[in-house]
């Protein structure tokens, strides 16, 4: 009898050996602290300057009308569809017969 117990405890403790060997695997395989960069790091300065006043103005002015057009062709839009007189199924399907 206590060489069942002594192979049933190293059974649990292989077991228990290999459960803990895949669960670090998987929490190691997990981990992103490879893809964030340290705390102390600064960042590397810009390429480009920022933009001017006039860059600015000009960016704005530019959205403003964009936003306009758009706003305008949506209003067209939304006339036509109302102006299009709606279907109202009095036609019929193909092959059928007229109704008497």
């Amino acid at each position: 009898m206590s060489l069942r117990k002594g192979r049933t405890g190293a059974a649990r403790v292989v077991a228990g050996l290999a459960l803990g060997a895949a669960i670090a695997a998987l929490l190691a395989a997990c981990s992103p602290g490879a893809d964030y960069p340290s705390i102390l790091d600064k960042p590397a300065p810009r390429a480009d300057q920022p933009m001017n006043p006039d860059q600015v103005k000009q960016a704005t002015d530019a959205l403003i009308s964009d936003r306009n057009r758009l706003s305008t062709d949506a209003q067209a839009a939304q006339q036509q569809q109302a102006s299009a007189p709606a279907t109202t199924g009095s036609t019929r399907a193909a092959g059928s017969a007229a109704k008497p």
